[in-house]
C-alpha cells in the first residue's frame, strides 16, 4: 500500500492534495501534517514512498525555507535516499538550488494547475521505497525528534532520574520514563527486565551466572544484576530463546 506523507500549512491546500492523492488511488495512506516535527515522527515510523513538502512551512518568519530544512534532513536517513519528494512552492528562485541539495523528484507550483499535479504525483507514487523498515525507538530531546533503531539498542537503564539508552554506536541520556513504558514502546520480544531499573537486549547476552544473579552482555564491560524478583520469569524468557 503507498504511503504519502503531505507537509503543508494552509488546510486547504492539503485537504486538495489529500483529495488529488486519494483519486490517483483510494487505497493509499496519507499523512497530512502541518507541522515538521510531527512529520519527523511519521516518517520514522512509517515507510514514506512519495513525499509532497511545502516550502514556506512559516509565512511569518522572513525568508522561511523549513520544509526544505525538512526534505534536507530526510535525505540523511538512508532509506529515504531516492524517495520521491515534490516540493510545493511559489518561489521560483529557488528551484535549481532544491534541486542540487535536495535533489528533488519536481515542483508543484501554487495556485494549483490540477491536471500537471495529478500527473506529477501518479507517476511518482509509481516508485516504491523497497527497503525493509527497521524498527525505531523514537525519543524527543532539547524540542528535537530522534530516532535509534530497536536492535542497535543493547540495554536500557533508569538512573538518578534520567534515562539512559546503552547503543551499539553511542550512549542517550533522556528525562526518566518508567521500564514498563520503554517496553511498550520499544514493542520487541528481544527485551526483557532484568531489574527493576534496567531493560536489556536479550540478543545481546553472552553469558548468565545464575546464583550470583549477574548477566554479561556484549560489547557492555560491567554486569548487570538481575534482581531476585525478576530472575525466574528473567530465566525462563532467556530459555525459551
Amino acid at each position: 500500500m503507498t504511503k504519502v506523507l503531505i507537509l503543508e500549512d494552509k488546510r486547504q491546500s492539503r485537504e486538495l492534495l489529500v483529495r488529488i492523492v486519494k483519486e490517483i488511488d483510494a487505497g493509499a495512506d496519507v499523512y497530512a501534517l502541518d507541522n515538521e516535527e510531527e512529520a519527523y515522527v511519521i516518517a520514522i515510523k512509517k515507510n514514506i514512498d512519495v513525499f509532497l513538502v511545502d516550502i514556506i512551512l512559516h509565512p511569518e518568519k522572513p525568508g522561511d525555507q523549513s520544509g526544505a530544512v525538512f526534505a534536507s534532513n530526510i535525505r540523511s536517513i538512508e532509506r529515504y535516499l531516492f524517495t520521491p519528494v515534490i516540493f510545493i512552492t511559489t518561489l521560483y528562485d529557488t528551484k535549481m538550488s532544491m534541486f542540487s541539495t535536495v535533489q528533488c523528484y519536481g515542483f508543484i507550483e501554487k495556485p494549483f494547475d490540477l491536471e500537471k499535479t495529478k500527473k506529477m504525483i501518479a507517476t511518482a507514487m509509481h516508485y516504491h521505497t523497497t527497503e525493509r523498515r527497521e524498527k525505531t525507538f523514537i525519543f524527543h530531546t532539547e524540542g528535537l525528534v530522534g530516532a535509534v533503531p530497536v536492535d542497535d539498542i543493547i540495554y536500557i537503564e533508569s538512573r538518578g532520574h534520567k534515562l539512559y539508552i546503552h547503543t551499539t554506536k553511542d550512549n542517550i541520556v533522556l528525562p526518566y520514563r518508567s521500564c514498563k513504558r520503554i517496553m511498550e514502546e520499544i514493542d520487541s520480544e528481544n527485551f526483557e527486565m532484568c531489574n527493576r531499573g534496567t531493560v536489556v537486549n536479550m540478543a545481546f547476552i553472552k553469558r548468565i551466572d545464575s546464583p550470583g544473579r549477574y548477566l554479561y552482555l556484549r560489547g557492555i564491560e560491567n554486569a548487570i544484576e538481575i534482581g531476585p524478583v525478576l530472575k525466574k520469569k528473567f530465566m525462563e524468557r532467556f530459555k525459551d530463546r
